[in-house]
């Protein structure tokens, strides 16, 4: 986190985020804590009354609680979405730490680079011929441009992020640590000797404005065309997103999910922690896919799946209650179908018990 900020007092911290408050407007707070590990001077949040229980025995100061719940006499300031307004004021409370403008003195920059007079080019880092990076970029330690890549402007690449060949990232664009954009996907075909003989990747990356994408993800170039990531897109750390793959705008992928080759999410899908697809589906507009589900076909817009392979919610819930009853239900049914005799019938006729 950055440099605490000095402290502010309730009635301007309203201010700057544009809410009401009530109480004691002169109240400073200099730093924020979940309620129970709060003191005096932490600011917090409540986002419903279901939460009150942690208030009574918290020492925090002042919080940000919805309209109409009741936190005694701490200041609070008033918000229909106390967790967006939360991260909100946890920025002006904790600003990030600043890059001074230039290139360090043991980073290279290749004479036909452009790197913006008011970017920062951090320790170790390597910029290679064809490169940009436009203004107010920072790119800290060990970053790594390849020939042709292009960072657009107010940009942040956190220590190790790699950008391959031509790469394009958009405007305030965040790349957590260790990030590997425009790799060659995994295409390989058999050769006359049976071995393996992979297939070049010659198309391109391009990831748009405001798009966040944690640490140790890596997305792969197209194999012809181009993999897109769509404005304000934001993706986890540890995952990986295939060749030749189209993600909207505002879609959302969580931890350790992965995408095969040319697979489309439409704007605002929610894909969750471990979920996986097969290549060459689409996943309609607003869908959801539920934590480790296993995607093999089309899914329409706002369809909430879940499963392997991928299943109707409210159909996956139903079933899932009955998963641990599996054993028994067998059980249970072998012996029906002994006291009928279907047994002996199914082995005359060759059916399978399993069937």
């Amino acid at each position: 986190m950055g440099t605490p900020a000095r402290e502010v007092s309730i009635s301007r911290l309203a201010e700057q985020l544009g809410c009401p408050f009530d109480g004691d407007g002169a109240y400073r707070v200099s730093g924020a804590a979940a309620l129970d590990d709060a003191g005096p001077r932490d600011l917090g949040f409540l986002r419903s009354e279901k939460w009150l229980g942690g208030l009574e025995s918290s020492r925090v100061g002042a919080l940000i609680a919805a309209p109409g719940v009741d936190v005694g006499d701490r200041p609070a300031i008033r918000s229909p979405n106390p967790g967006l307004h939360f991260g909100r004021a946890l920025a002006i409370l904790f600003p990030k730490s600043t890059s001074e403008p230039g290139v360090h003195p043991i980073a290279y920059v290749d004479p036909d680079a452009s790197v913006d007079p008011t970017a920062h080019v951090g320790a170790f880092c390597s910029v290679a011929a064809g490169c940009v990076v436009g203004p107010r970029s920072v790119l800290h330690p060990q970053v790594t441009l390849y020939p042709g890549a292009r960072v657009g402007a107010d940009c942040t690449l956190h220590a190790s992020v790699v950008l391959r060949e031509e790469v394009q990232i958009g405007d305030r664009v965040v790349l957590h640590g260790c990030v590997v954009l425009g790799g060659d996907g995994f295409g390989f075909t058999f050769d006359e000797e049976g071995g393996w003989e992979r297939t070049p990747h010659v198309g391109g990356l391009v990831v748009e404005d405001d798009v966040e994408i944690g640490a140790n993800s890596a997305i792969d170039r197209g194999v012809l065309g181009e993999t897109r990531i769509g404005r304000g897109t934001k993706i986890d750390g540890h995952v990986f997103i295939g060749h030749n793959c189209k993600l909207g705008e505002h879609v959302m992928m969580c931890g350790q999910a992965a995408l095969a080759g040319s697979v489309t999410l439409e704007r605002r899908v929610i894909f969750m922690a471990g979920a996986g697809s097969t290549g060459h589906v689409t996943i309609g507009e607003g869908a959801f896919v539920g934590g480790k589900a296993g995607i093999t076909d089309d899914v329409a817009a706002g369809a909430r799946v879940w499963g392997v392979p991928e299943m109707e919610e409210k159909s996956w819930l139903r079933s899932s209650m009955h998963f641990a009853r599996l054993p028994d239900m067998a059980k249970r049914l072998r012996a029906i179908e002994k006291h009928l005799g279907l047994r002996k019938f199914k082995k005359e006729s060759g059916e399978s018990d399993s069937s």
